[in-house]
C-alpha cells in the first residue's frame, strides 16, 4: 500500500478538527472544578472541601468539611454508617446526641465529644485481712503478748496493755524476729 501526501494531509487535517471539537469540552470540565479568580476553592459554590478526621470518644469518627468561610460541617459514622451530620455556621457551635455520645461541633472546625456517663470506678482494693493470733500469753507485768505467724515466714509478737473497765487494748508495740 502506497502513502501519498493528499492521505497524510486529511488524516492530519481530521485530526485537527477532532482535537478542535474536543478541547473546549475537555477544557470545560477542568474548568467548572477549578475556583474562579479570586475564590478559593472553599467558597467556590456549595462545595465542601475535607478539612480532617477526628476519632470520637466512643471510638466513633467525624469527617470535617469546610463548607465556605467560617462554615464546617462534620459526617458522625459509626461502624461504617453515616449517624448524623452537624453544620456550624454563623460564628454559633452545633450539638449532637446519640445513643449517650454528645458531640460539639464548633465555629473554627474543632470537634469535641464525650460519653453520657462515665465509667463505673473499679472497686477499691479491699485490705489485706489481719492474721489469725496463734497464741496469746499473759505477762506477770500485766501486758499481753499476742503471738503471729508473719506473711513473709517470719513470726512476730505485739505487746498490749488491758484498757480498764472498756475491756479494750491500749497497743504497746511490734517484735519481729529477725533470725530463727
Amino acid at each position: 500500500m502506497r502513502v501519498t501526501r493528499r492521505s497524510v494531509r486529511t488524516a492530519a487535517v481530521a485530526t485537527g478538527a477532532a482535537a478542535a471539537l474536543l478541547l473546549p469540552a475537555a477544557g470545560a470540565a477542568f474548568a467548572a472544578e477549578a475556583p474562579a479568580p479570586g475564590e478559593t476553592a472553599a467558597t467556590a459554590g456549595d462545595q465542601s472541601v475535607f478539612w480532617r478526621n477526628v476519632d470520637l470518644a466512643d471510638g466513633s469518627l467525624a469527617k470535617v468539611h469546610q463548607d465556605g468561610p467560617g462554615r464546617f460541617s462534620a459526617d458522625i459514622y459509626a461502624g461504617g454508617s453515616l449517624i448524623d451530620t452537624l453544620v456550624s455556621k454563623g460564628g454559633k457551635p452545633a450539638y449532637g446526641e446519640n445513643n449517650g455520645l454528645h458531640v460539639v461541633l464548633r465555629p473554627d472546625g474543632t470537634v469535641s465529644s464525650w460519653p453520657d456517663k462515665a465509667p463505673a470506678p473499679e472497686p477499691a482494693p479491699k485490705p489485706a485481712p489481719e492474721p489469725a493470733p496463734t497464741k496469746v500469753v499473759k505477762l506477770p507485768d500485766g501486758h499481753i503478748a499476742t503471738f503471729f505467724a508473719g506473711k513473709d515466714g517470719r513470726p512476730y509478737v505485739t505487746l498490749s496493755v488491758p484498757g480498764g473497765a472498756s475491756r479494750t487494748y491500749d497497743f504497746h508495740g511490734t517484735l519481729v524476729s529477725q533470725h530463727r
